[in-house]
């Protein structure tokens, strides 16, 4: 997912849509309103947020801001005097006060409404290799960022680039550091290998899982580069995700590159994304492309 925000009526419909497809290409068409609501429409879209903190266990940050003023919302460091919302992590859970008032983590998780069209939203993140804390994000209604926002631009559907894959488990499970858009690291878990033949040359891609615990594994993700990376696909690589298999681990698994996908950070500096690190040695001209190219 490209992000950890609820899209849930969005990507209901979305399914909707995707079981009527008669095709994968049709699949793919109707997937793109989904990608472009999760960027700009919905209400925790990507390109509203106004500012986002990183908060570890034991800490806190505060809510400041002019009413009148909706981009200037921002967070600082501690508990500040004054401010609209204070919001900490502390023994695996999130805490936080709205004007000196407890604020569940159920309505965290969800939306605190600050003043008419900002409100904060605040999830559980990793934010260091086995250490997990809060990440919370103040969201700007009237964004100038989503309303200027085009929409998701992705090379022409190739079937080509829909591929059936051995796949060769890691039976370790081996945890993998990623460096980050923030200069932090972040640990993924190695699942496994696929292992195809694609333009006529052979491919072992690795795939990753935040999922230790082999039988909770039900996505996997690829983070890669490859022919077209910085010649039309995003500079620091892109991700796809591979779903829909069978108890874990699957024999074989279907990557589909049209899906590939930049990191979050491709648009927005608030997020946290690991960087691509292992390369495809063919030019991948499927999924989506460049958004600084034009």
């Amino acid at each position: 997912m490209r992000t950890n925000f609820p899209i849930v009526f969005v990507f209901l419909a979305a399914l909707a849509v995707e079981a009527a497809a008669a095709t994968p290409e049709q699949a793919w068409k109707a997937d793109h309103a989904t990608d472009n609501a999760e960027y700009a429409t919905v209400k925790h879209a990507i390109l509203k947020i106004n500012d986002a903190a990183y908060v570890a266990d034991g800490q806190s940050v505060s809510l400041v801001g002019d009413p009148a003023k909706p981009t200037s919302w921002h967070w600082l460091k501690g508990v500040q005097k004054g401010a609209v919302l204070v919001a900490g992590w502390a023994g695996g859970h999130a805490h936080a006060t709205r004007n000196g008032k407890a604020v569940s983590e159920a309505v965290l998780a969800t939306g605190v409404d600050i003043v008419p069209g900002i409100d904060v939203v605040g999830a559980a993140a990793q934010i260091a290799p086995g250490q997990t804390g809060l990440r919370v994000a103040v969201f700007n209604q009237q964004s100038a960022a989503a309303k200027a926002f085009k929409g998701v631009d992705y090379f022409p559907y190739d079937p080509a680039y829909r591929i059936l894959a051995h796949f060769k488990p890691d039976p370790n499970m081996t945890p993998h550091i990623f460096r980050t858009s923030r200069g932090w690291d972040k640990q993924f878990y190695h699942a496994g290998d696929a292992l195809f033949t694609l333009q006529g040359k052979s491919v072992v891609l690795p795939l990753y899982t935040d999922e230790k615990t082999p039988a909770k594994v039900s996505t996997m993700t690829s983070f890669f580069t490859d022919g077209m990376t910085g010649k039309g696909a995003y500079a620091a690589g892109r991700y796809v995700d591979v779903e829909k298999f069978a108890k874990f681990p699957p024999a074989a698994v279907t990557i589909d590159f049209n899906y590939a996908y930049n990191p979050n950070c491709a648009r927005s500096r608030f997020y946290n994304c690991p960087f691509a690190v292992d390369d495809i040695p063919l030019a991948i001209k499927a999924g989506e492309r460049d958004p600084h190219a034009h």
